[in-house]
């Protein structure tokens, strides 16, 4: 199975989880299910049937059937599982994609351990079946969301001739700890390190355990807020305190809860522009030294 490039217009930036966004101008909101099981698209299409804002512009069997459907319908959002005959989900998203559709999804399956491809080929949700209705409306609500923040960052395209930044990078993190999903805001971990064959992320109180590689994490994070401090460290930016010189160039990292890591010195030159940017080229005696 093939993983297909990023094809979400956007990831939402901060969006409740439940925040249904619709004003009285915005137009339906066209809705495409993909399932090879015939129960679990009429449960979809029930649920979809409450929302006077969705308009249904198909629910195929196959991605073949789904090909087939007018190519002058495009979707706005698309229901799609990932296991069926012959093509899987992650096919349907290429062929859209070839095709310049990139519809927002939302992967429905029984199946967990398809939940990071899933969300870096760009899904707003994850669903595993079997799901209630609560579930559902909170999927389809983050959908909305994402789709009302689309239409917002393009009315602000404009905003480039200006030297404006108006990118939407991701605030959650995707990650299996087990048989669980997780989705971890990101302005909450502090240090993520290797262990082993394992990932360890480090939220407060809490340690998630997941078997993914430090590079894999590395790029679904924000530039802007997480650096490499040593091949098995990424640490928060804005968790750190303090900076203590050590031999041979190294550096010990001191982070607001006291947790001390060590920065090698081939990794400094990452941390650098952040030191410069908080604490005025390093200036010793606040913190931040640059020794």
């Amino acid at each position: 199975m093939n993983r297909p490039p990023s094809i979400a217009k956007s990831i939402p930036e901060g969006a409740p989880i439940g925040a249904v966004v619709a004003g009285p101008q915005s137009r339906p909101l066209l809705v495409l299910i993909v399932d090879d099981e015939p129960i679990a698209r009429a449960r979809i299409e029930l649920l979809l049937k409450r929302d006077p804002q969705i308009h249904l512009i198909g629910a195929c069997a196959s991605v073949a059937e789904c090909e087939r459907l007018d190519p002058g319908t495009v979707p706005d959002l698309v229901f799609l599982d990932i296991r069926m005959p012959q093509r899987d989900g992650f096919d349907l998203l290429e062929s859209l994609s070839a095709r310049g559709m990139r519809p927002f999804v939302i992967f429905v399956t029984a199946h967990s351990e398809h939940a990071v491809d899933a969300y870096d080929a760009g899904a707003i949700d994850y669903l595993l079946k079997p799901f209630d209705d609560v579930r559902f409306d909170k999927a389809l609500a983050r959908a909305k969301a994402a789709l009302e923040r689309d239409r917002i960052r393009g009315d602000l395209r404009t905003s480039d001739a200006l030297g404006l930044d108006t990118r939407l990078e991701p605030d959650r993190l995707v990650v299996t700890e087990g048989n669980r999903i997780m989705l971890i805001a990101t302005g909450n971990i502090e240090l993520i390190q290797v262990t082993g064959k394992h990932v360890k992320i480090f939220v407060r109180q809490h340690c998630y355990l997941t078997r993914q590689t430090l590079r894999s994490v590395e790029a679904r994070l924000d530039k802007r807020r997480f650096v490499r401090v040593h091949r098995s460290t990424i640490v928060n930016v804005e968790q750190i305190v303090a900076l203590h010189p050590l031999l041979h160039g190294d550096s010990e990292v001191v982070l607001k809860r006291g947790t001390r890591v060590t920065m090698s010195r081939r990794f400094r030159r990452r941390l650098q522009p952040f030191l410069e940017k908080s604490c005025g080229l390093g200036a010793p005696g606040n913190g931040c030294s640059s020794e």
